[in-house]
């Protein structure tokens, strides 16, 4: 069973939510130890609506949908499952920075909720805790759903003609890339750099945050004097929380490499695993010539490729710098699902361009690009697999109508311990949804309702 709240809560955390109306209260359900009050169902239809849900939203099976929810966060604490504040501190920290892009900034975040980050970080905490419990419970539920060849078969054979999936064109690919490293000299530029700057602040002569408004490189702080804000461990990349926990409250840390370049770091507060800094980042310069070099290198391997010198997963092992791809022989990894196939929209422009004309087994021309970590280097994509749009089958789509056979047995398992769990686990159910038509048996009495 998948419920329309259960979708939203996965959607919570990582979409700007309207904030909750105040409403006149009262407990609807308990669960076990659960509860929910009316502002709940209320707040969740409002999310619902937030998100731009254009369906009938009924409060009767909104409510289920909680109640769905509460029954597997009792059965959670029950069973004792556990959720660590880091697990949950790291899982907030994503989901905040994508509320901060889709809004502008911490400081209209703020505005927008009328609280600061810290009380918006508390509150969206606990919802979150108990989200990953629910997700945890539901995935012990449905761990032993496992699909096997047979069960895919049959699973397509039970699908009507026309109503298999349309599957859109996509593609599957390899890629090699090179990304040069700057010069040792360039290096050394930009660490003498650092240390003059960690000089200059702890004689008094110049003032950190200038110089990081000034000077560094990095676009989300710079404009703030390098501030990074009240964080804890865990936000910012390992290399940050290992020089910040050795810091002194206004100490200046050497210069140290994270993979963005190298930074220095100013220690303004610690609050046990919290902790204020701002940092002044810079960044090697990689010349034309040290790209022209990658270019070169990367035509080589090409040549060799076509000549059938040396396989494509032997080369990306061996010369690429990308290391994602590089540890699954080249191939490139979809990060919107962690497969291997993309949809023709999802690819970057510069890989559709490069690839629209290629048959399969071919590889690209060496091109430019800037990797996500703002890395610049060349590379060349193979062309593994193409498919057209086309109706679902199994030889093109397998892995496709495995996940939709693993997605119906999980389904059919969640259901079945649903059924067991609400007859076995004490629910109340207030008279106001006495007349709701659920799919389960929450209400077990009918006189219950009347209480």
């Amino acid at each position: 069973m998948k419920n329309i709240l259960l979708i939203a809560c996965a959607l919570a955390l990582s979409v700007l939510p309207a904030r909750a109306q105040k409403l006149i209260d009262e407990i609807v359900a308990v669960v076990g130890d659960e509860i929910v009050l009316y502002s709940d169902v209320q707040i969740q239809i409002n999310q619902l609506k937030a998100q731009g849900y254009t369906g009938a939203i009924e409060e009767c099976r909104v409510l289920e949908d909680i109640l769905f929810e509460k029954i597997m966060l009792n059965q959670a604490k029950v069973d004792s499952i556990e959720v660590t504040d880091d697990m949950v501190q790291g899982e907030l920290n994503k989901r905040l920075a994508v509320f901060v892009r889709q809004i502008g900034s911490e400081e209209e975040l703020e505005k927008y909720y009328g609280k600061s980050m810290n009380e918006i970080r508390d509150e969206f905490a606990e919802v979150l805790k108990d989200q990953i419990l629910v997700q945890r419970m539901e995935s012990e539920i449905t761990a032993a759903a496992n699909v096997t060849p047979g069960d895919v078969e049959n699973f397509y054979k039970s699908i009507p003609v026309d109503s298999l999936p349309f599957i859109n064109a996509s593609v599957e690919l390899g890629q090699i890339a090179i990304y040069p490293l700057p010069s040792v000299t360039e290096v050394e530029r930009v660490r003498t750099k650092l240390r003059e700057f960690k000089t200059s602040c702890e004689s008094g002569k110049e003032d950190f945050e200038t110089l990081a408004a000034l000077y560094s490189e990095d676009p989300g702080s710079s404009s703030k004097g390098g501030a990074l804000g009240l964080k804890p461990r865990g936000t910012w990349v390992p290399e940050f929380d290992a020089v910040a926990f050795n810091l002194k409250e206004g100490q200046i840390s050497s210069p140290f490499k994270t993979d963005y370049g190298f930074h220095i770091m100013q220690m303004v507060e610690r609050r046990g695993e919290l902790y204020n800094a701002n940092h002044i980042l810079l960044i090697p310069k990689v010349t034309s010539t040290e790209l022209n070099g990658a270019k070169a290198e990367l035509d080589s391997v090409r040549t060799l490729l076509l000549r059938d010198s040396l396989s494509f997963a032997f080369a990306a092992v061996k010369f690429s710098s990308d290391e994602r791809s590089k540890n699954q022989n080249g191939a490139m990894v979809n990060p919107a699902n962690g497969s291997t196939i993309f949809e023709m929209d999802e690819l970057d422009p510069t890989v559709f361009l490069a690839i629209d004309t290629l048959e399969v087994g071919e590889v690209t021309q060496s091109f430019y690009f800037q990797g996500q970590g703002r890395e610049r280097g060349y590379r060349i994509v193979k062309l593994k697999t193409r498919t057209a749009p086309h109706r679902a089958n199994l030889v093109d789509d397998y892995q496709n109508l495995q996940n939709m056979a693993s997605q119906k047995l999980s389904s059919e398992v969640l259901d079945k311990w649903m059924r067991r769990r609400v007859g076995e686990t004490y629910v109340k159910i207030n008279k106001r949804f006495a007349d709701c038509a659920f799919t389960y048996e929450w209400i077990k009495e009918k006189e219950q309702a009347k209480n």
